[in-house]
């Protein structure tokens, strides 16, 4: 199928512990497979199972983030995404619509931030079964996004959710349904193009150079 036009509920998400669903805890020695969570609730200290991760416990910090939802409750939270990267938030082109529509950051952006004039393709989470890991997608309003993490919630073609930087922005977006770009693992210029990761990176960021991706 050619790249497309999709309508899709799009939700947005950050790192927070409410979004993502962990806790801070206190990791007890490796003999007990138990951990002390901290959360705001009626009870603040609880006695929880404590799951082996991807990583060995030793190498864990005795304060550390554990899953509390999902298949992986009691289990480190890395921070990671289910393909093994770290999240991030689109960041357009300097030039670009969305750049202008928030002028607002584009002073700090050139001063205090230079390395933010690369543009950056943001995280999107959606079902593999539909859209699989290194789909791309153009969302109005947010820009190119990459799909890298799926969620338990997140079932069938016309759900994902956005990475934000902040829980700020993300109650700013909320939940919104738009028309979304859709470019799957191989029908774009740039699955092919032969150039380092990065310069690719700030490639698939870029959302005024159509000619790339067909």
């Amino acid at each position: 199928m050619p790249p497309h036009n999709v309508e899709i509920e799009c939700t947005a998400y950050c790192r927070c512990g409410y979004c993502c669903n962990w806790e801070w805890g206190l990791r007890l020695p490796v003999a007990f497979p138990f951990y002390l969570g901290f959360s705001l609730s009626l009870m603040p200290v609880r006695l929880r199972a404590r799951k082996k991760g991807n990583r060995e416990p030793q190498r864990l910090p005795f304060f550390c983030k554990f899953w509390t939802a999902t298949t992986q409750s009691g289990q480190p939270y890395y921070g990671l995404t289910s393909s093994g990267s770290y999240p991030a938030q689109a960041r357009p082109p300097i030039f670009s619509q969305l750049s202008l529509m928030n002028y607002r950051n584009l002073p700090a952006r050139l001063l205090f931030f230079p390395w933010r004039l690369l543009p950056r393709h943001g995280t999107i989470a959606a079902d593999t079964d539909y859209y699989p890991f290194g789909t791309r997608m153009f969302i109005p309003g947010y820009g190119w996004g990459e799909v890298e993490d799926r969620g338990g919630a997140i079932k069938g073609p016309y759900r994902i959710d956005l990475y934000h930087s902040s829980h700020k922005a993300a109650l700013q977006w909320g939940r919104r349904k738009v028309q979304v770009l859709v470019i799957k693992p191989g029908q774009s210029r740039l699955d092919s193009m032969n150039v380092p990761r990065p310069i690719k990176s700030a490639l698939k960021g870029l959302n005024w150079i159509r000619s790339l991706l067909f």
